[in-house]
């Protein structure tokens, strides 16, 4: 999993408390576009993608949405401190861009359930598919 953010202590802050769930590797990166670089040559061994919304180079959403295209199954949370539009939210996750929302600032322990959801959510998705 990978969490993007422009602010390295938020990546080092979540990557940290996310380290507690058992059977991960995180990854952080405060540049989109090396997240996204990662995520291409490893895209079938990402289950979940955090990223905030507003960085520069690349907004959050169209990151979620250039990996969703590259692997549809991966799950994304996207996190923001701001205000987004409403339209083009409830347009992503519609199509299953965005699987969850984090409004920052945001409890650790609600991070670490909302990321266990969606590992959860991953499984039942992959046990599906091999059915």
């Amino acid at each position: 999993m990978s969490i993007v953010d422009d602010e390295q202590d938020i990546t080092i802050l979540f990557r940290d408390s996310l380290m507690s769930i058992k059977g991960i590797t995180v990854f952080t990166f405060t540049d989109p576009l090396l997240a996204l670089e990662h995520f291409q040559m490893n895209d079938r061994t990402y289950v979940l993608v955090i990223s905030d919304f507003r960085m520069p180079g690349l907004n959050g959403m169209e990151l979620l949405k250039k990996m969703k295209d590259m692997n549809k199954f991966v799950r994304t949370i996207l996190m923001t401190a701001l205000d987004i539009d409403d339209n083009i939210f409830q347009n992503f996750t519609k199509r299953k861009i965005v699987n969850a929302f984090v409004q920052k600032p945001t409890k650790l322990f609600d991070l670490i359930k909302d990321v266990n959801t969606q590992l959860h959510s991953f499984e039942m998705l992959k046990r599906y598919r091999s059915q």
